[in-house]
């Protein structure tokens, strides 16, 4: 019988790592694909996959380049919705996505190109920089609890 309960905990040691390794990776894929529905949400002025992936907690604040919403509903309603009508083409590639999970609590950095064309003006930008999500666990899965997101010109103007 000991050598029953020997084996066991073996068995149990040399597998607990490669068990926490798979949830993390669950982990890592599951706010991976919430950082694309995002990005998608916003080429698109969708505001459904903010609404599904953001706790949208009472003092939450998003942050973008010197601005922010103070609430998920200000920031669907005032600047996701909104951006649809007002830019011909949005393009927002989020690249190089690095999670970083621990307990309950998780956080991405990221790079981000913004580039699209003002409908009323025919106006362009460019711009390049980068973006951190953080996220909390909750019985329905990841939500991000806040996103910081900081832009300049892709091909910044000379100083003279």
């Amino acid at each position: 019988m000991k050598l029953f309960y020997a084996s066991c905990v073996v068995i149990f040691l040399a597998t607990s790592p490669y068990i926490c390794a798979s949830e993390q990776t669950n982990d890592e894929t599951e706010i991976l694909e919430m950082i694309q529905d995002i990005e998608k949400g916003w080429e698109s002025g969708n505001g459904m996959p903010f609404y599904q992936h953001y706790l949208g907690q009472v003092g939450a604040r998003y942050i973008e380049s010197g601005g922010q919403n103070k609430g998920l509903e200000d920031l669907v309603k005032n600047h996701v919705e909104p951006e649809k009508e007002v830019l011909k083409r949005l393009t927002i590639d989020i690249l190089d996505i690095e999670t970083n999970v621990e307990g309950d609590f998780a956080w991405a950095v990221t790079t981000v190109n913004v580039s699209g064309e003002v409908r009323k003006t025919g106006a362009v930008f460019d711009k390049k920089g980068f973006q951190t999500y953080l996220f909390r666990r909750t019985d329905e899965g990841w939500k991000v609890i806040h996103s910081h997101s900081s832009t300049r010109d892709n091909k910044p103007h000379k100083h003279r």
